[in-house]
């Protein structure tokens, strides 16, 4: 199929109804903002969608949230029964979990109370997808134990690259036969309040820059100082740049408290330090896409990775990208053309494609026009959300599904 044309997605029968369990905004978090933009691809294809999400309101979800029910809570031993209570009583046709370890985690260890949670709809009978967000190459012993137990109970597992399905009978020592490829959804953003380039950069002193940014929360495999080490020579070549680093460790995350310091501490060392501006916080949605709409450039030097929502809010924007030759950021640049891959753990290759990018506007706004088209034709979240709506119609075609062995 070529990247000029969008298959249809057939969608049959009644509109059904689906229940999310996500964190979900206001909380300050990439699959909060996934899933609140997934469920509003799905609820305008006639579906109702319940949210159980987690209860602390000032970064969570909230009774006052039309279908929201702030019940989970990962930190009290057997959440997973305030969980079920609530299923049992709104009895949706499916059941979506969106998972990340650090979600349902405690303290880093795996937590047995979502397993004991699938192994409950199992055996109820209630049809269950799991949309995993962190499938890298090679798994540890916890995520391959995850996987292993969970992709038996559920109807379906949704990857959002080809290379995490690929790889999976590698880690798992079997070919399981219920996992799904959807991409992770975007949407070309040119109005909606997001403040234009010249705004975004105004409101954080960035105006008449070129602004390389790297932006995420704040973690060791996203490699963010190995781009604060090579920018004094970055800056020395190209005078008019900025390395603006955006974000911060995530709440509760132990690796990311550790690497907060270092990747600051860089910052502060750094002989090019007036040339580099650090905007930290945990941003709401319009916040996070001013920031990233400030960039010229974004660079994800990760050294592992699955997928990223940077990138494809990047992609949104129109921003031309250089990553690394990793997981789902190498695949995505490749399929959208709208970007440069470069070898992770090789500074001198980075260092040079971001003064190529930055010397050279032309290709800057190529890059541009591929990111947009490649969202709308390939990922955006209306197309996205019929792939979702199938995966449903598929899994309640029989309900009477049982566990597998």
């Amino acid at each position: 199929m070529s990247s000029e044309e969008k298959p249809d997605v057939p969608v049959e029968g009644p509109p059904l109804r689906i229940c999310f369990i996500t964190t979900y905004p206001p909380r300050f978090d990439g699959i909060a903002v996934y899933s609140h933009e997934l469920i509003k691809a799905i609820t305008q294809r006639g579906y109702t969608v319940y949210i159980i999400c987690n209860p602390d309101r000032n970064v969570g979800g909230h009774d006052d949230q039309e279908n929201v029910f702030p019940v989970m809570n990962p930190e009290k031993a057997g959440w997973f029964r305030d969980v079920l209570k609530v299923i049992t009583e709104l009895k949706p046709d499916v059941v979506h979990i969106q998972h990340e370890y650090g979600l349902y985690d405690i303290d880093g260890k795996l937590s047995t109370d979502l397993l004991d949670l699938l192994i409950e709809l199992n055996l109820q009978r209630i049809p269950t997808v799991i949309t995993y967000h962190s499938v890298y190459r090679t798994l540890g012993d916890k995520e391959r134990l995850f996987m292993n137990i969970s992709l038996q109970l559920v109807d379906a597992g949704v990857v959002h690259e080809e290379l995490q399905k690929i790889f999976l009978p590698v880690n798992l020592g079997w070919v399981p036969q219920n996992v799904a490829v959807i991409a992770h959804g975007a949407e070309v953003i040119e109005a909606g309040g997001v403040p234009d380039v010249l705004e975004a950069k105004r409101q954080y002193g960035l105006e008449g820059k070129d602004v390389v940014m790297c932006l995420g929360w704040w973690e060791p495999y996203k490699r963010f100082e190995d781009v604060v080490e090579i920018w004094p020579e970055v800056v020395a070549q190209v005078p008019n740049a900025v390395l603006v680093i955006a974000g911060d460790a995530r709440p509760g995350s132990r690796s990311g408290v550790r690497y907060k310091p270092m990747l600051l501490k860089a910052v502060e060392e750094s002989p090019a330090r007036e040339s580099i501006v650090v905007i930290q916080g945990s941003f709401i949605a319009i916040e996070y896409l001013t920031v990233e709409n400030a960039a010229d450039i974004i660079v994800l030097p990760y050294d592992q990775s699955t997928q990223s929502g940077v990138l494809a809010h990047a992609f949104s924007l129109g921003k031309p990208t250089i990553v690394t030759d990793v997981g789902g950021l190498m695949a995505e640049v490749h399929a959208s053309s709208a970007g440069i891959v470069v070898s992770h753990g090789d500074p001198n290759q980075l260092k040079e494609y971001i003064v190529m990018l930055l010397s050279n506007k032309q290709m800057r706004e190529q890059y541009a026009r591929r990111a947009r088209a490649y969202v709308e034709k390939r990922i955006g979240w209306d197309y996205v959300g019929g792939l979702h709506q199938s995966l449903y119609r598929s899994i309640t075609k029989d309900k009477a599904h049982s566990i597998r062995t």
